[in-house]
């Protein structure tokens, strides 16, 4: 909560060699465009060859929307975990941020960024982290889970038929998932036909 000091800190460290200064938001609570402004404004005052990062905690649903901000505010480095693992509600879910990065990256910002990462083995990664820590995979985990690429209503499946960019924002083979069709009391024709 003290600019003044944090941007101080910023510049000792810089002054003293760090050639990376990594923002924190360790309460989990800044809002995003928040942390886009105050990476911008660290960014203008370092020297031209320290790097700018970002390390958010996820205590108020925000940390991979904090990561995003930060990239766009000008961070080169973003930390974070694989399914977002980490203390109290956890840390920024590079399952969801290292896609938007490769796949969004036209519309998030006008920089060409490389993550140099699979992305089509993200959806096994995750799988596998989870039975490492002998954790239960979230079927509503965004990207890589089995329910991020599930259709049961009947019209849904229908349009998805159609056009799966109906609903759907990207191919689930670039992040290694696959599509689900289900049936339910909600089905209709199209989800026997499919």
């Amino acid at each position: 909560n003290n600019d003044s000091y944090g941007l101080d800190c910023a510049l000792v460290a810089a002054n003293a060699g760090a050639e990376a200064i990594i923002l924190c938001d360790t309460n989990g609570g800044t809002l995003p465009w928040i942390i886009e402004e105050k990476t911008r404004l660290v960014l203008e005052a370092l020297p031209s060859h320290v790097q700018v990062g970002i390390h958010a905690h996820n205590d108020a649903g925000l940390a991979v929307a904090n990561s995003l901000a930060a990239v766009r505010g000008g961070a080169t480095i973003v930390q974070g975990t694989i399914n977002g693992v980490g203390e109290r509600c956890g840390n920024a879910d590079l399952c969801s941020i290292l896609p938007a990065l490769e796949l969004k990256k036209d519309v998030l910002i006008n920089q060409d960024i490389s993550t140099n990462c699979q992305l089509d083995h993200l959806t096994d990664l995750s799988r596998f982290v989870d039975e490492t820590l002998n954790l239960a995979h979230e079927d509503s985990r965004l990207y890589v889970g089995a329910s991020a690429f599930a259709h049961k209503g009947g019209l849904h499946v229908s349009a998805v038929a159609k056009d799966s960019r109906a609903y759907e924002h990207i191919e689930p083979e670039l992040v290694g998932n696959a599509q689900r069709v289900l049936v339910s009391e909600l089905s209709g024709r199209a989800n026997i036909w499919s």
